[in-house]
């Protein structure tokens, strides 16, 4: 089985994922390799037997670069697939956003697997949160269901895949759900601060220009954003100049209320005994 994996990683958490799972894969005799949303093309996606999607969570549900490829996609009436996903103890509507844009396109989704991953997010209230995750039991379960999802067709539909979330099939609603239902990229700019550029810092090195998922810095001759930001901050915490930066004063006030510890241990995924920090 020639298995091919589509994933959007920024910090790493979902890379990391996505490459236990090939290995996984590998080890089970089938072809695996995983690419990186930014260079996934149509074919990649219409040539594979079985095919994987997975990204990070960003305000409780899919950020818009995988829903946006997924939305472009051609038909895939009847093809496998499955979806993954990284997180921060507030999952919400993460996988299944993945899931009803494949089934949109006549997919069959088999099931999903949330693994738990360190938050990178720069806000100071959630610095810190699942550090080192995942860890090695975090890989161990993304294995355990890549071993899962690859048995033959008739055994997945059997019995229920091993470490498979039940919302990667159906929706939930519970607060984190409705937190994403409401969410907006054009409301995250409202609610929460651009990133200004420092001038004096940046060396010109189209760093920002090239790992914005949204393709939305342009140099003038410095760099410059764009009306499509979607607040993940990837110029922020990656510019290897540490050129940008941002005034946290209100807008760490308005995450705290809704992404607290208190929150997310009642209302979010985390399991019993499972550190935040």
């Amino acid at each position: 089985m020639d298995v091919t994996m589509i994933y959007f990683s920024q910090t790493g958490n979902t890379r990391k994922v996505a490459e236990t799972m090939a290995t996984a894969f590998q080890e089970a005799g089938h072809s695996a390799r995983t690419v990186p949303l930014k260079e996934a093309t149509a074919d990649d996606v219409t040539k594979s037997d079985l095919l994987g999607v997975g990204t990070s969570c960003m305000t409780s549900q899919a950020p818009t670069p995988i829903k946006e490829f997924l939305h472009n996609l051609p038909p895939l009436e009847g093809r496998r697939t499955f979806v993954f996903a990284t997180s921060g103890g507030a999952s919400g509507r993460v996988l299944y956003d993945l899931t009803h844009l494949l089934r949109g396109k006549g997919a069959d989704v088999a099931g999903g697997v949330l693994i738990r991953g360190e938050v990178h997010h720069p806000a100071p209230c959630l610095l810190g949160h699942f550090r080192g995750r995942p860890n090695a039991e975090d890989l161990n379960r993304a294995r355990r269901f890549a071993t899962a999802v690859a048995e033959p067709i008739s055994a997945v539909r059997s019995s229920p895949l091993a470490e498979s979330r039940p919302e990667a099939i159906k929706p939930r609603w519970g607060f984190y759900d409705l937190v994403a239902s409401l969410s907006s990229d054009r409301l995250q700019r409202v609610l929460l601060p651009e990133p200004k550029l420092d001038p004096d810092r940046c060396d010109l090195c189209e760093w920002c220009v090239n790992e914005c998922p949204m393709d939305n810095i342009t140099m003038q001759p410095h760099p410059i954003l764009g009306g499509k930001c979607i607040r993940c901050y990837r110029c922020l915490t990656g510019c290897p100049q540490k050129a940008f930066n941002v005034n946290w004063r209100f807008s760490n006030l308005a995450i705290l209320s809704l992404y607290n510890t208190s929150f997310v241990r009642w209302f979010g995924d985390v399991e019993p005994g499972e550190q935040v920090y």
